[in-house]
């Protein structure tokens, strides 16, 4: 995944750009795809957005927002990175794997969405594709096949479980509700 892909899927301005600095406690590999490519800002993943006039900028954190929305979280995990919210579910990132996890609404437990940021954003992309592809007399499940088949190559991971935010949102596709 390059930043020109990204550009190209989602306009220049769908791109949210994290600033790699020591402070966010990223790992190397996630900082810097973060720096670099970039992570998508639709009306699917809305990303969580730092105010970079800030001289050190602070991302929103778990257990910011837990505190917030009086949820409970284990404490190895308040310092975990918000980016942003798919649909109806936090999306943050586990700062030491770089595995990015999903809070459903209401939920205090989260689920492993994917092995890392980059198969994050390769989904979203592949999601935003069979987006742009889908017209009211597609083949909706020949779409999600296509999809299915992209993403499992790259990490089978999003879609293990079937109550995941992307198995979800197939579902409504084939009901008709997309």
């Amino acid at each position: 995944m390059t930043s020109g892909n990204l550009i190209r899927l989602f306009g220049l301005d769908g791109i949210i750009y994290f600033p790699d600095y020591p402070e966010n406690g990223l790992n190397g590999s996630t900082a810097s795809f973060l720096s670099s490519v970039g992570l998508p800002h639709d009306e699917i993943f809305t990303s969580t957005h730092l105010d970079l006039d800030l001289d050190e900028p602070n991302p929103v954190t778990l257990g910011l927002l837990m505190d917030l929305e009086g949820g409970e979280i284990p404490q190895t995990r308040r310092s975990w990175p918000v980016l942003g919210s798919l649909r109806t579910a936090v999306i943050t990132i586990d700062t030491q794997s770089g595995a990015v996890h999903s809070y459903p609404e209401g939920s205090n437990t989260s689920q492993v969405l994917h092995r890392d940021i980059e198969s994050f954003v390769f989904c979203l992309a592949e999601f935003r594709k069979l987006r742009d592809t889908k017209t009211g007399d597609s083949d909706n499940e020949t779409l999600i096949q296509s999809f299915r088949t992209a993403v499992s190559a790259l990490d089978p991971t999003p879609l293990n479980d079937e109550d995941s935010d992307w198995n979800i949102m197939l579902d409504e596709i084939l009901d008709g509700m997309w």
